[in-house]
C-alpha cells in the first residue's frame, strides 16, 4: 500500500467516526422532544369501494398552497450542519421549508456515510489491483501512478464533502420520513414531490418504517395529484406511469404500488404532459439551450416527446374509441383548470455552472429524482 493510500484509508475512518459518534449524545437528548408531532390533517383516499373502471380518481386532499415569498430565508447551504441543526430543528415544527431542508440534510448525510463505507471497501480492491499491475516500463509505472492519484483525488473530494456532516449522527428513518411528510402536507412543492413519489423511503430501511409506509399508502395518491394539479410535471409523469396498466412490465415504484391501474386516467395525464411540453423540448433534450442535453444510461439521448408518444400510442391501441375520447376530454378540461406542467430547474453544477438538463426533462418510467437540499427554499 502506498503512503498516499494509507493516508486516505485513515482519513476515511476518521471521517466516518466523526460523522456517526461524536454527536450521538446530542441527538439522543433531542430525539424525543424534536420528533415531529402528527402532521397536518389530510384527507385519506376512500378505499371502501373500488372506483368504476376508467373513472377519474377522487378529488385531491385539501393541502394549503405554499407561499415561498413569505417564507423566512434558511441558513446557507454550505454552513456546517452541526452549526445550523438546532435552528432547523426548532423551525421545522412550524415552517415547511425548514422541515424539508432538515429531512434533505439528513438524507444527504446518510448518503455520504454510505459512500464513505463504500470507499473503504473499494480501497481494498483497488490496492490489490495496483499490486497486480506490471511496473516493468516507465509507461506502466506512470499509468499506475495516475490511477492511484485519481482514486486519491476522488477520496479527497468525498472527505471534503463529509465535513459538512461532521458530528451529526443519523436520525431514524421514521423521523426523517415524518419531516418530509410534514413539509408535504403543508404544501411545500419539493417535499410534496419527494414524499408522494416514495423517495422519502429507502429500500434498505423499509422494515424500519412500516408504520410510516402504512400512512403513506393512504395519502400518497392524493398528495401526488395535488402536486400535479399545481403544475409539477414530474409528478404528472409519475402518476401517468403509475396508473398505466403497462406498469406491470416495469419495476413499480412506491406510487405505482399505491394507485389502482386506470388506463383512461393514464392516457389523459400523458396527453396533458405532451401538450404541455415547451417548444424547445419538442425535438428532445438536445434542442434545449444551455447544453448538449441529458443522456440515458447507455449514452443515448432521451426525447421527452417520443417517450410520451410511445405511451400514448400503446394506451390508445388498448382502449375503445369511447375511452380514448373520454381521456382526451379530461386532458382538454384540465388544460384550463390545472396549472401548466413545468419541471423545477435542476440545481446548478459545480461552481454555479448551468445545469446540463433541460427544465422540462422527464425521466423514463416516471422516475422522480431525489430533492436536493437547495430545492427546499423557494418555489421547489
Amino acid at each position: 500500500m502506498t503512503a498516499t493510500l494509507k493516508h486516505g484509508r485513515t482519513l476515511i475512518w476518521v471521517a466516518a467516526l466523526a460523522a456517526t459518534g461524536a454527536g450521538m449524545y446530542y441527538w439522543g437528548r433531542r430525539s424525543g422532544a424534536d420528533a415531529p408531532p402528527p402532521a397536518l390533517a389530510a384527507a385519506r383516499a376512500d378505499a371502501a369501494a373500488p372506483a368504476k373502471a376508467g373513472a377519474a380518481p377522487a378529488a385531491s386532499a385539501a393541502i394549503a398552497r405554499y407561499d415561498a415569498g413569505t417564507a423566512r430565508p434558511l441558513p446557507p447551504i454550505d454552513s456546517p450542519l452541526r452549526l445550523v441543526l438546532p435552528e432547523l430543528q426548532r423551525r421545522a415544527a412550524s415552517e415547511p421549508a425548514a422541515a424539508c431542508r432538515l429531512a434533505a440534510e439528513m438524507e444527504y448525510c446518510d448518503s455520504l456515510r454510505m459512500r464513505l463505507a463504500g470507499a473503504e471497501n473499494n480501497l481494498d480492491m483497488f490496492e490489490r489491483q495496483l499490486e497486480r499491475m506490471p511496473q516493468d516500463t516507465p509507461q506502466q509505472r506512470e499509468q499506475r501512478e495516475r490511477m492511484a492519484e485519481s482514486y486519491q483525488s476522488m477520496t479527497d473530494r468525498l472527505l471534503t464533502q463529509s465535513e459538512h456532516c461532521a458530528q451529526v449522527p443519523p436520525i431514524s428513518p421514521e423521523q426523517r420520513a415524518a419531516y418530509w411528510r410534514r413539509a408535504a402536507l403543508a404544501g411545500q412543492p419539493a417535499a410534496m414531490r419527494h414524499y408522494a413519489s416514495g423517495n422519502a423511503f429507502r429500500y434498505q430501511e423499509l422494515l424500519d418504517n412500516l408504520p410510516g409506509l402504512a400512512t403513506y399508502r393512504g395519502e400518497a395518491e392524493s398528495i401526488a395529484r395535488t402536486a400535479a394539479q399545481r403544475g409539477d410535471a414530474r409528478m404528472l409523469a409519475s402518476l401517468a406511469y403509475a396508473y398505466s396498466p403497462q406498469r406491470d412490465g416495469m419495476r413499480r415504484g412506491f406510487l405505482g404500488q399505491v394507485v389502482q391501474p386506470n388506463a383512461v386516467e393514464s392516457l389523459a395525464l400523458f396527453l396533458q404532459l405532451r401538450d404541455g411540453l415547451p417548444a424547445q423540448d419538442a425535438d428532445g433534450p438536445e434542442a434545449a439551450p444551455g447544453g448538449p442535453g441529458a443522456r440515458g444510461p447507455r449514452g443515448g439521448r432521451f426525447n421527452s416527446r417520443e417517450m410520451l408518444d410511445a405511451q400514448i400510442r400503446a394506451l390508445t391501441r388498448d382502449l375503445s374509441p369511447e375511452q380514448v375520447s373520454q381521456a382526451r376530454g379530461r386532458a382538454a378540461e384540465r388544460a384550463q383548470s390545472w396549472s401548466p406542467p413545468s419541471a423545477p430547474t435542476p440545481p446548478a453544477g459545480p461552481g454555479g455552472a448551468a445545469p446540463n438538463t433541460p427544465p422540462m426533462f422527464l425521466m423514463q418510467g416516471g422516475f422522480v429524482p431525489d430533492v436536493q437540499r437547495q430545492e427546499c427554499e423557494g418555489a421547489g
